[in-house]
């Protein structure tokens, strides 16, 4: 959101790096997919970041909420996000 990207007035940009890092997790969780034999056709960059951005906006609304980590695991031998929430 704007509000996020520059309510910090300049002291830390969190806009560019969120894209990396939503880069860094997208590869991680396709290498996980094929390791689990999972098929990864049809899982594009662009709809796996929408997705990010959209849990993220949500969780960010949640009162005390700061940031939203996202890490890869296998849940049931498939691929799975987990949103952990940054309080502060």
């Amino acid at each position: 959101t704007i509000f996020g990207v520059f309510s910090l007035n300049g002291e830390r940009c969190t806009a560019g790096s969120r894209i990396l890092v939503q880069r860094e997790v997208y590869d991680e969780f396709l290498e996980t997919k094929r390791a689990c034999g999972e098929p990864t056709a049809g899982v594009s960059f662009e709809k796996f970041a929408r997705k990010l951005r959209k849990n993220t906006g949500d969780l960010l609304k949640r009162p005390g909420v700061s940031d939203v980590k996202f890490t890869v695991y296998v849940k049931d031998g498939k691929a799975a996000l987990k949103a952990k929430v940054v309080k502060g």
